[in-house]
């Protein structure tokens, strides 16, 4: 039995933030201030993912601050491109675009029911995912660096 198998919660959305975010992705200064976090250059290997550059979950998810919630930075960034998710299902980093948890890119989300989302995500680990966004944005900076 795996961790995810023995776990006895589920983060469910909560349906007051998701309203007070769907209220808000129409005012240009709460998408500016969003957008303001989003490493969005493409790096050398040809990835498209936006990288949240601002607060990580301790599971390696980017966190946004709406009023007094804390929220998942990749549903913001969906409900900012698409609207509302549908059924508030979960949103999954498409596998073999995009595993990674910090990337905030709307076009590799895919909304999945629980039991999908918890399937995919056996054997990425909290850590990898943190290392990964520190290697990912480094090798942006060099290639930067290279380019200009």
């Amino acid at each position: 039995m795996t961790h995810f198998e023995n776990q006895r919660w589920v983060a469910t959305p909560n349906p007051d933030v998701t309203r007070a975010v769907l209220a808000l992705v129409g005012d240009p200064k709460f998408v500016s201030r969003f957008r303001s976090k989003v490493d969005t250059r493409n790096g050398p290997d040809g990835d498209d993912c936006d990288i949240w550059t601002g607060a990580l979950s301790s599971e390696g998810y980017g966190n946004f601050t709406v009023g007094a919630h804390t929220v998942r930075a990749h549903r913001v960034a969906y409900m900012i491109a698409f609207g509302e998710v549908p059924n508030d299902l979960f949103l999954d980093h498409v596998w073999p675009i995009c595993r990674y948890r910090f990337c905030v890119n709307e076009w590799h989300l895919e909304p999945v029911n629980n039991q999908e989302n918890t399937r995919r995500g056996i054997g990425i680990g909290a850590s990898y995912q943190r290392a990964a966004r520190s290697a990912a944005l480094l090798n942006r900076e060099a290639w930067g660096e290279i380019a200009a």
